[in-house]
This record gives C-alpha cells, sequence and structure tokens, in this order.
C-alpha cells in the first residue's frame, strides 16, 4: 500500500507498507540512486514482517530536500522525522543497504531510542575513501560523472541518465549468472534514471558519502545488537574496510556470503532473508 507523509521544509515522503498484519516492524532504508523497489526480492520472504519502505528525500518518487540539507545527517535527520510521524505503538526494526546502511547508522545516532535493539546493515558504506583506498578511483570517477552532469546543461542530463553508462557500472556489481535477474536487475537500474531529482544534488551527496563510513557513528552502534551482511565479492563495500567497521561495533552476528558483489539483496535474496529472520527470531 502507497502512502505519503509530510516534512519539515514541506518535503513529501512516498513510502509503501507491506504484510500490514505481521506483529514486526521494520524500516528499510535503500541506497544511493534507489528507490523502495530496491527491496523487492527479499520482502516477499519475510511474511512475518511489517515493512515500511520509504523513498528518501530527492530520490525515488519523494521531494527533493532544500539546498543546505544536501548532507548525509541532514538526510537521516528526516528520515527519522518520518518515522516518528508514523506513529507506531512500537519501536520498529531498521535496515540500511550501501548508502542506506550510512544513512541509518547516523539515524541511530542521532535518535537511539527510536529503533528497536535489533538492526541490519547489509553492505554498508564501512568506512570513509582515504587516499591510498581501492575505492579512490571509483569514487574520483564517479564524482566527475556528476559534476560535470550538473555543470554541462543538457548535455550533462543525457550523460548521467546513460543506459549505456548505467548497464556498464551495473555490469561491474552482478555476479549471478542468471540471465533473467540479470536483466531485471539492469531494468531496475534503468527506471533509477527517471527518477533522478537533481543531477546537482547527486553531486554533493555522493562527495558526502565518500567522505564518511558507517564506522563514524560507532558509539551509538555499540549499544545496538546488529546483523551484518557482506558479500566477499564486494568492490563497493570491500569485505577488508568491512571487516575494520566490525571490529569497531563487534556486531553479534557477522555473515560473509560467498560469491556475491553489493547487490546481495538482489542476487541472494533468499540467503540475505534467511539471515535476518533467524537474526530476529
Amino acid at each position: 500500500m502507497q502512502d505519503s507523509l509530510k516534512l519539515s521544509h514541506g518535503v513529501t515522503v512516498q513510502y509503501w507498507t507491506y504484510h500490514d498484519d505481521a506483529p514486526t516492524t521494520m524500516v528499510l532504508i535503500h541506497g544511493f540512486t534507489g528507490s523502495h523497489e530496491g527491496f523487492q526480492y527479499i520482502i516477499p520472504l519475510m511474511p512475518d514482517i511489517r515493512f515500511i519502505v520509504p523513498d528518501l528525500p530527492g530520490f525515488g518518487q519523494s521531494d527533493l530536500m532544500p539546498r543546505d540539507q544536501w548532507t548525509i545527517d541532514a538526510l537521516a535527520a528526516l528520515a527519522n522525522e518520518f518515522v516518528e510521524k508514523l506513529g507506531l505503538a512500537m519501536a520498529p526494526h531498521i535496515l540500511g543497504h550501501s548508502m542506506g546502511g550510512l544513512v541509518v547508522s547516523s539515524m541511530v545516532s542521532q535518535a537511539p531510542t527510536l529503533y528497536d535493539h535489533d538492526m541490519v546493515l547489509i553492505s554498508p558504506v564501512p568506512t570513509p575513501i582515504r587516499a591510498n583506498d581501492a575505492r579512490r578511483g571509483g569514487a574520483i570517477l564517479g564524482a566527475l560523472q556528476y559534476q560535470l552532469g550538473h555543470r554541462t546543461g543538457r548535455v550533462g542530463d543525457k550523460f548521467v541518465k546513460s543506459r549505456t553508462i548505467s548497464r556498464g557500472l551495473t555490469w561491474t556489481l552482478l555476479h549471478t549468472t542468471d540471465k533473467e535477474l540479470r536483466k531485471e536487475i539492469y531494468d531496475h537500474h534503468f527506471k533509477n534514471l527517471d527518477y533522478i531529482s537533481s543531477i546537482e544534488f547527486y553531486s554533493k551527496l555522493y562527495t558526502d558519502i565518500n567522505r564518511h563510513g558507517s564506522i563514524d557513528y560507532t558509539p551509538a552502534l555499540r549499544d545496538k545488537r546488529i546483523l551484518l551482511l557482506a558479500g566477499d565479492k564486494d568492490t563497493v563495500a570491500p569485505l577488508r574496510e568491512v571487516k575494520k567497521f566490525a571490529t569497531a561495533i563487534h556486531p553479534d552476528t557477522f555473515t560473509i556470503i560467498e560469491g556475491v558483489g553489493h547487490l546481495i539483496h538482489y542476487e541472494r535474496a533468499e540467503e540475505a532473508a534467511r539471515a535476518i529472520s533467524k537474526f530476529l527470531a
């Protein structure tokens, strides 16, 4: 079921609920360039959980944030306001993927009592990108893509929304050999291009993401019970960096899924769902 909530600064957030009669509630937070649709594979596998899935401000069908709010922490503050306005009877569990894991880490740091003690992070942004980081080359190219995009008008718009580039970037993330699933993932990422609210917003937020990591919120995260899921072939959130993050926060469950990269919730949805259900049980 789709619904909406109006937040500060006149921002309206669109959100979707699933399994409304389930006894347990979990809020899902998507990654960069994503939307609520990114969780379409794992939601049906956990019918005993009520899922609330917003499109974060500036993504999907939700309104863009004011220009002076284009940071991870400001995005997290609005997400917390969204959860508060839901008026839930009990504190929900929370799950974040990729950038969503970074946003969730900030959300919990800002409002720890708003959420249940048990939370899930799937391939979160683990650490800030440093000068000698293996991720630095990709981060520079990504930053250039968005910077050129918002500075060169229509040409830049076509560049950022190019399906050819999107397909190439998605190809670097895929490890599944299932041709039908690969096509579905490509098509989903193509659809995300139509949701781009502002290339300048993407550019500034992308820069802020690379300056931070979930490890920055270690004190708050140590007070939670955390399931941390990671793929051993992830190049966006490399296992070496995720292990640094895990060492800092001491997650109650750290599960490494072999043969998959950054798209665990797409490519290995059943394994992810089993791990989450077992953890919450």
